[in-house]
């Protein structure tokens, strides 16, 4: 069992609730161009994306909506897509080679929803202080990510997440900022 209560997902699918998409689109500049999310399960992030008017799409290293999204993994979409942004909710242990892959093929930014604890350990510190990380938006409202496929209903959160903003051509520390308090947009 995760820390979060929730039981561990095989391949780290967790899904991230509407607001949470909804509050980091109010918090950042308009996203320019094409934005993907190269790990996006069930389309949620493509789907609030797409509500507030980005041009988003996805991909999935497996079909979990129905044949909506390519299946590949996310080196792949980034490679075929070559997107302006990213916006995604990658898995975990993943998130260092994640977040390097889309440094490389985007133009813009790349936006990870990540525990708040990705901050700390010595060698993930050496990796971000050379990293461009612009922005942190903290959610100062708990998340709860139940796993995808199941239909295991959104717990209170016991885990502190935060938007982790890295943008092309930062240089210096990044803005420590707080995700506002959004309406659900239908």
């Amino acid at each position: 069992m995760r820390a979060s209560g929730y039981e561990r997902h095989a391949d780290d699918w967790y899904v991230e609730p509407a607001w949470c998409v909804d509050a980091l689109v109010q918090a950042e500049r308009p996203f320019i161009g094409a934005v993907l999310d190269p790990c996006c399960g069930g389309g949620n992030i493509v789907t609030r994306l797409r509500v507030n008017d980005v041009h988003a799409q996805g991909a999935d290293i497996r079909d979990r909506a129905d044949g909506q999204f390519p299946v590949m993994g996310y080196a792949q979409s980034l490679f075929d897509t070559r997107p302006d942004s990213v916006v995604s909710n990658p898995p975990y242990g993943l998130a260092q080679d994640f977040i390097d892959s889309c440094l490389t093929t985007t133009t813009d930014r790349v936006c990870v929803l990540l525990r708040l604890a990705f901050l700390e350990g010595q060698k993930r510190r050496d990796w971000l202080m050379r990293a461009p990380l612009a922005r942190v938006w903290v959610c100062s409202k708990r998340v709860s990510m139940p796993p995808g496929g199941t239909d295991i209903a959104a717990k209170g959160g016991s885990i502190a997440y935060a938007w982790f903003v890295f943008e092309r051509g930062h240089i210096g520390q990044p803005v420590l900022g707080w995700l506002p308090d959004v309406e659900i947009l239908p």
